[in-house]
């Protein structure tokens, strides 16, 4: 289907006074970004704001007798066409995306707006408003939403305890595909529905996962830091951690000191070198030189020099210098006769 959309909106409107047309264009927006309140408009015909409601539902009962003659059937056909390969419904920026390509012009003042009005004149279609639960959407009936809230609350439940599936390990087809042949919805129809509730989001890796994770919707530079990490598998400085933050961050500059803060007071994470930081969870050893020696000495046993720098070095950032230096501590280590370390236990 292709149509021209001033086109359209004219042939609408077509039958209203010059009142009743610059009041409905003035609510939806039609010739202006966004759409005026009843209080701006009554302002500006000295008319109440309950007067204008008046106004404005009696010039959208005129343009919806336009759709129940049978004068845009072709057009209200097409659009069900489009939602039924969609389960009945989408949301509504991703919706008005879409049809630029077949309702044009693509390159029309305000198109958005003026979908949203022909959607909502047609007397057809229903729309559900932002709030904390949904991003708005379209559909066309309300047992085509409660399938979609089906398979919505049974994707949250099944995900809930798949964090690190979702995050670390890329299994989202796998959980995905399980949730929905237990609700019987084709794959095309679920990711359609998934796009409308706001329990789920993707974060800056363009992970799955349920939005009240932090690790999906990061607030802080603990949680950023924190991502970051988790996605990078090796410890940073906190000086490319801070970059690595604020290429993602856009609307927020994160400070290299407040990141370095965060990482000092936060357990999770482990200093492994000189202003360089690993995630505990991955079992970095902590601690000074000697005392990482220790650990691999304690966990391996006796080693030679070349032995305990290759094993500590797979932990911690430490120059060999300085590891060799510490192996002379007579106080803390024992050379063997036979060229190996291991821990003074007098």
């Amino acid at each position: 289907m292709k149509y021209q959309i001033d086109k359209l909106i004219n042939t609408l409107v077509a039958e209203l006074t010059d009142r009743q047309k610059d009041i409905l264009s003035s609510r939806f927006g039609l010739n202006q970004a966004k759409p005026m309140t009843l209080a701006k408009i009554g302002e500006k015909y000295s008319i109440t704001r309950e007067r204008v409601r008046q106004v404005e539902s009696l010039a959208l009962n005129n343009v919806r007798a336009k759709f129940a003659r049978g004068s845009f059937d072709d057009l209200i056909k097409d659009l069900q066409k489009h939602f039924n390969k969609l389960g009945g419904m989408q949301r509504e920026t991703v919706l008005c995306e879409t049809l630029k390509k077949t309702i044009g012009s693509e390159k029309a003042n305000n198109y958005n707006n003026k979908i949203k009005f022909i959607l909502q004149s047609s007397g057809v279609f229903n729309r559900q408003s932002d709030n904390k639960d949904y991003h708005s959407f379209w559909y066309v009936n309300d047992s085509q939403v409660k399938k979609a809230d089906n398979l919505i609350n049974k994707l949250s439940v099944s995900i809930k305890d798949k964090k690190e599936d979702l995050i670390i390990n890329n299994k989202f087809n796998d959980v995905f595909a399980k949730t929905i042949k237990s609700c019987g919805c084709p794959r095309h129809l679920a990711l359609n529905y998934v796009t409308i509730s706001k329990k789920f989001a993707n974060n800056a890796y363009d992970d799955f996962g349920l939005s009240n994770w932090t690790e999906i919707t990061p607030k802080t530079s603990r949680d950023w830091a924190y991502l970051v990490l988790r996605k990078k598998n090796s410890p940073m400085h906190f000086t490319e951690l801070t970059s690595q933050i604020n290429k993602f961050r856009k609307n927020k500059v994160t400070n290299p000191q407040t990141v370095h803060n965060e990482l000092i007071k936060d357990g999770r994470f482990v200093l492994v070198g000189r202003g360089t930081y690993g995630l505990k969870e991955f079992n970095l050893m902590a601690g000074t030189a000697r005392e990482v020696i220790s650990q691999i000495l304690r966990k391996h046993g006796p080693q030679e020099s070349r032995g305990v720098i290759k094993l500590v070095l797979e932990q911690r950032m430490f120059k060999e210098n300085t590891l060799l230096l510490n192996l002379q501590d007579r106080k803390h280590f024992r050379l063997l006769d036979d060229g190996r370390y291991m821990i003074n236990k007098a």
